[in-house]
């Protein structure tokens, strides 16, 4: 018998009926095929998603299991949605989804080929996996101003998309007025939304962009012997013509 919780309609957005819902908004799923396989009406599940009762405990580790999540994730302590106790602490761990841990995890698979196609094939016997350039990357990169400048631009397009927003119609009070002029002395200049939002997008693309040349150099320093394979082919070559 579920339990009905008192004010009913606050608990349509609890971690549970949250989650509930969202797990049943997907192409062929539905109440009745869940209702089917834990033996309850179509009336219960619909009163489980909109907050109005909640599940057994034995009712709910079976919804975990239809679902193929873990119990966690339905109670909204983890993002984190199949039962993997590794990928759950990293994501608890280094604040990631779910998505980004499986994304980061697929690097593992591929790996970068390096090869001259002409007279001669050269391929590295053991490429390089991404994780250790996506590593490397982390390592070499500021982080912390790189997403500070898209931080700054995504509230920039915010205010440029906000229709209250209209600074021909703002009017600067005094100390307003003294403060932009005393920046402007000093060679500031005001920006508008539209203006800001392009600046921090190119101040945190040059960031990337020398992140990105610190990792290719480290890279060329360990592919030196790699490199000079390559030029005694290239002088094979010239020696041909």
């Amino acid at each position: 018998m579920p339990r009905v919780k008192k004010n009913s309609y606050e608990q349509y957005d609890s971690p549970f009926a949250t989650r509930l819902r969202s797990l049943l908004d997907v192409p062929g799923m539905n109440q009745s095929k869940l209702a089917d396989h834990i033996g309850v009406t179509r009336q219960a599940i619909s009163a489980w998603s909109l907050g109005i009762s909640l599940p057994d405990i034995e009712k709910f580790g079976l919804i975990a299991d239809f679902f193929g999540v873990s119990t966690e994730y339905l109670l909204g302590r983890t993002d984190v949605s199949k039962p993997d106790v590794t990928k759950q602490a990293l994501a608890e761990y280094l604040c990631l989804s779910e998505a980004a841990i499986d994304e980061i995890r697929r690097l593992q698979s591929i790996h970068l080929e390096q090869n001259i196609e002409n007279d001669f094939k050269l391929t590295l016997k053991e490429p390089e996996p991404l994780t250790e350039v996506f590593s490397e990357w982390l390592t070499v990169a500021d982080l912390s101003e790189m997403m500070s400048h898209v931080w700054r631009a995504s509230r920039a397009a915010y205010e440029a998309q906000d229709s209250t927003y209209h600074p021909e119609d703002y009017q600067p009070d005094e100390d307003e007025k003294e403060a932009l002029a005393a920046l402007r002395g000093r060679g500031y200049i005001a920006l508008s939304p539209d203006e800001q939002m392009s600046f921090f997008c190119r101040s945190a693309g040059k960031v990337f962009e020398q992140s990105l040349d610190s990792v290719i150099r480290c890279f060329i320093q360990r592919s030196y012997h790699f490199l000079l394979r390559c030029q005694r082919v290239l002088f094979q070559i010239l020696k041909n013509f």
